[in-house]
């Protein structure tokens, strides 16, 4: 299946319509388009991401697994709110279950080893 093409913004390094550099600006000012100069969604998800990890970097040096950790909890406790205990539960079980099957399809099976390492008798 052909991923849905989007835009790709078009910044000029000369510019002056562009944002300040460290206030959003196009990271990808500099490389080569694609031919018909558009991103696939893949592409534009993956650049929002870096976006975001690159603003959580900014924000909170040296603190940035806090924060995610502070995202996850507050997910989990509007799960939890939202779905009640056991709906909530079954949700994280069922998604660690398949974070583990990706992994060891991926061959780097971190879960799998902790559970191991956690119920072996050494």
């Amino acid at each position: 299946m052909a991923e849905e093409k989007t835009p790709k913004p078009k910044i000029e390094l000369g510019d002056k319509s562009a944002p300040a550099a460290g206030a959003g600006a196009n990271q990808d000012a500099g490389k080569k388009a694609s031919d018909d100069g558009s991103y696939t969604v893949g592409e534009a998800m993956r650049d929002g991401a870096g976006r975001l990890f690159s603003w959580v970097r900014r924000t909170f040096p040296g603190h940035e697994h806090a924060f995610w950790g502070g995202v996850i909890g507050f997910l989990a406790a509007v799960l939890f709110l939202v779905l009640g205990l056991w709906r909530a539960l079954v949700i994280v079980v069922l998604v660690v279950i398949g974070v583990a099957a990706g992994q060891a399809l991926d061959g780097d099976s971190k879960i799998m080893d902790l559970m191991r390492h956690l119920f072996s008798r050494n």
